[in-house]
């Protein structure tokens, strides 16, 4: 006995329409996966052309200057006047110390520089009387060597007795040497004295370099910034006893800092300086674009400046690629607008389309930082104490001039007389 089933005619049209979209629907996934792989091949060749004229990396960095503010004393800190965040100016004080041991150490020089161009002075007095001394002595000679002529003289002709000539003649040599006595003490006192004005004497020139070194330190109680900055970290508090070399505070200058973009050393073939840059920051994402250009090439990787470098010679060596830092400056004004704190993430696409410029800078460099003049402050007004100290202890210049002319005349004549 055979069963027999029967289809119901619902199910035979669907069973009809299925057979018939097989090969739509074949032809429709055959399609899309054509398109699909000819948007990766395109997406791949694009991003090989591209890549043949721009380099990229995501690791990078801002970086800048940050500049320690230290003390030059050993002191206690007596007012401090900007803290973390606060933006000061290049010459703005921002620490007192107190200052006293200084300024008792100034006013001990101030005395020695005083007694210093008294005693030069006494010195230059020594030689005028030396040299009224050596006139005596030179008046004595000349009597006790006419005496002993005159005696001579008679003695030849017996009128007085030898006893006599020779007296007369031990007292020319008496005379005599009184005279050289004289002359060595007025040349060892014009020596001490020196021909120089009071002023320029060795002594006085040290001690006034010691009171200006010392008004230096006093001065030095003032820390002031150097550059103009943001404060980005303080170290120090009122009250705090501070040590010479001790950091105080940090400051960084946001409108002067630039990009340290690490790239692989296989990014680097077709690098110039000069190329153009385009950098997008964490901080504020693709809405800001800034511009910059390249400006310098590591001479090294990071591995090679490491504190401890790697050993590639010993144990087992396992490559790394290795990466190179390169320097690029900003070029626009974004950067002001659109200030970034030190260490901000960056991502930097650099166009190395353009080969013209060279791998390495050849020209020597021209920029130069110097705030040498912030801290003339230090020794304003030194020369001034200086010279009021040694004009308040000063002979009259008339005087001095005197001297000085009397001297050189006396040394002549001495000169002359010890050649006759």
């Amino acid at each position: 006995m055979t069963l027999r089933f029967s289809v119901p005619r619902p199910l035979a049209a669907v069973n009809k329409a299925a057979a018939l979209w097989k090969p739509v629907m074949r032809r429709l996934s055959t399609l899309v996966l054509l398109i699909l792989c000819l948007s990766v091949a395109s997406y791949l060749i694009t991003h090989y052309l591209q890549s043949r004229k721009s380099v990229s990396t995501d690791n990078a960095y801002i970086s800048g200057s940050i500049t320690t503010v230290s003390s030059q004393l050993d002191d206690i800190v007596m007012w401090v006047g900007a803290d973390a965040g606060d933006f000061v100016t290049a010459g703005q004080v921002v620490v007192r110390l107190d200052g006293g041991t200084p300024m008792n150490k100034l006013d001990r020089a101030k005395s020695e520089l005083a007694a210093t161009v008294q005693l030069v002075a006494a010195l230059k007095q020594r030689v005028q009387r030396q040299q009224a001394e050596v006139r005596q002595a030179q008046a004595s000679y000349e009597l006790a060597r006419n005496e002993a002529q005159r005696r001579n003289k008679l003695a030849a002709r017996g009128m007085v007795s030898k006893e006599e000539r020779d007296i007369a003649v031990l007292r020319q040599r008496e005379a005599r040497a009184a005279l050289e006595t004289a002359q060595q003490m007025l040349a060892e006192a014009t020596i001490k004295a020196g021909h120089m004005p009071i002023a320029e004497h060795p002594q006085v020139r040290g001690a006034a370099a010691l009171v200006r070194g010392l008004f230096a330190e006093v001065n030095k109680g003032a820390i002031v910034a150097p550059v103009s900055g943001h404060v980005a970290k303080s170290f120090v508090s009122a009250g705090d006893t501070i040590k010479t070399g001790q950091p105080l505070l940090q400051l960084v200058q946001l409108d002067q800092t630039w990009v340290e973009a690490n790239f692989k050393e296989t990014q680097l073939q077709n690098l110039r300086l000069g190329q153009p840059v385009e950098i997008i920051s964490d901080l504020y994402g693709e809405d800001i674009v800034y511009n910059g250009e390249v400006i310098g090439t590591g001479t090294g990787t990071g591995s090679a400046f490491a504190l401890l470098p790697a050993q590639n010679a010993t144990g087992n060596w396992l490559k790394i690629v290795q990466r190179v830092p390169v320097r690029i400056a900003f070029t626009d004004a974004q950067i002001r607008d659109h200030p970034l704190p030190i260490g901000t993430s960056l991502a930097v696409k650099i166009d190395t389309s353009s080969q013209d410029g060279p791998r390495l800078s050849t020209t020597p460099a021209t920029h130069s930082s110097d705030v040498s003049g912030v801290y003339n402050y230090w020794r304003a007004g030194a020369r001034d104490m200086v010279e009021a100290i040694i004009s308040d202890n000063l002979p009259s210049a008339q005087d001095d001039r005197q001297t000085h002319q009397v001297a050189a005349k006396q040394l002549s004549a001495d000169q002359l007389a010890a050649k006759k």
